[in-house]
């Protein structure tokens, strides 16, 4: 369980980096975290951390990091593993949180020795990507970029449909439930940045004061549901299956049963059917863009995320006017070189030979995710685009606007 070990100086203490033994390690690592992210009640975050953020969940055991000082767990870089989507794709994602460090040992440069040592573990437990929802200014130094931009939709409790649900409203509590996770599944099967589920397997941490409310289909199983939360005069509503129009009119009735004057509608798909019913009518939109923290992600392994994704690649050149285009086409990061062969309207990934078609640059992941425009990406990263790879581009890398909901955030 130990996993590789490494060794660095951090001032006058050596630095052990390891994976943490959940026997050996975890009621001592539980407690530093307590205590580093106690935002209430450090018995409450106590129990949180032991019984759902990582004792029970996705949490990676193997592939997580703690550097030791003696027998002091003085970081910790937390992995939790998960299926995203990239359209019909899958890749393997790292997603990093409960990030610490000991508040005895802290500007000692030792995180900064703890968070390569977990990148290069990720990678041999088989981690494409990694990603994370960092503080500002400080992820960027170990290869992170902007994921996508946050944004939210804010709708007066008026401008939602008048008319009653259509089916009666039963409560439940949000966490692992199998039809649920299908439900889930089925309806966000190609939308990228998703995760496939489940992920958390018993709650959530953050999740008091969360209210989940189904409605059930002709064949009396759930066919779709919301989950909101309360804050001040607003309904917040953060995740949502079936039907929009049935939806809307159910956030609808729970703000009114709450006093609440605005819905605020957050980690939604930008494609999905409700944003887009929304911008039908009346309601504002709040866009984030962060350069530095946020929703953040870094290549782990450029490769086997593209071998991953020949596939997605093919179909989207088939369906395009390069459908018929042949050749090589060099993709570049700041760490590792791929070239996709491309004939006969497949993409497939080849040893790497020589080509002047070529797409290089540090934000490669940027494109390969989805997060923008490719032509934003390119110039935004500094992203060097020779032969036919301006064309190229935008048929195999187009905006995807990637989203994770918060249920599944680490």
């Amino acid at each position: 369980m130990g996993g590789r070990r490494s060794r660095e100086r951090g001032a006058a203490d050596e630095l052990e980096i390891i994976a943490p033994d959940r026997r050996k390690h975890g009621e001592a690592l539980f407690e530093l975290l307590a205590k580093v992210h106690c935002a209430g009640s450090y018995y409450e975050e106590l129990r949180a951390f032991r019984v759902l953020y990582l004792g029970n969940s996705h949490y990676d055991w193997e592939a997580s990091r703690i550097g030791l000082i003696g027998d002091t767990i003085v970081t910790h870089y937390g992995v939790w593993g998960y299926d995203m989507r990239v359209g019909a794709a899958r890749v393997r994602v790292g997603g990093i949180g409960a990030v610490a460090t000991h508040g005895e040992f802290q500007k000692r440069g030792l995180m900064a020795s703890t968070i390569p040592a977990a990148f290069e573990t990720m990678r041999e437990h088989g981690y494409d990507l990694t990603m994370l929802f960092g503080i500002e200014g400080f992820y960027h130094r170990f290869g992170y970029v902007r994921a996508w931009a946050e944004e939210r939709s804010l709708v007066p409790v008026s401008a939602l449909p008048g008319e009653p649900p259509s089916s009666p409203l039963r409560r439940f509590t949000p966490c692992r439930r199998q039809d649920l996770a299908d439900l889930y599944n089925r309806q966000y099967a190609t939308v990228t940045g998703t995760a496939v589920r489940p992920t958390y397997t018993r709650g959530f941490p953050w999740g008091r004061g969360l209210e989940g409310w189904l409605w059930l289909g002709s064949d009396r199983q759930p066919s779709g549901y919301v989950v909101v939360r309360k804050q001040g005069r607003r309904l917040r509503c953060g995740e949502y299956c079936g039907d929009a129009e049935q939806a809307l009119r159910v956030v609808r009735r729970l703000a009114r049963q709450r006093h609440c004057d605005e819905v605020e509608f957050h980690t939604l798909p930008d494609t999905s059917e409700l944003i887009r019913r929304l911008r039908r009518g009346d309601c504002r939109v709040e866009t984030r863009y962060q350069q530095s923290g946020g929703p953040m992600v870094r290549m782990l392994n450029l490769p086997a995320t593209l071998a991953k994704l020949s596939g997605e690649l093919s179909r989207r050149l088939g369906a395009s006017h390069l459908a018929g285009w042949r050749g090589g086409l060099l993709i570049a990061d700041a760490n590792e070189k791929v070239v996709l062969k491309i004939a006969a309207g497949r993409v497939t990934v080849a040893p790497v030979g020589e080509t002047r078609h070529a797409i290089s640059g540090d934000t490669v992941v940027q494109l390969i995710l989805g997060t923008d425009h490719p032509a934003e990406v390119a110039v935004a990263g500094g992203i060097q685009l020779s032969g036919d790879a301006a064309q190229l581009v935008e048929v195999l890398f187009p905006a995807q606007w990637p989203e994770l909901s918060y249920c599944d955030r680490c």
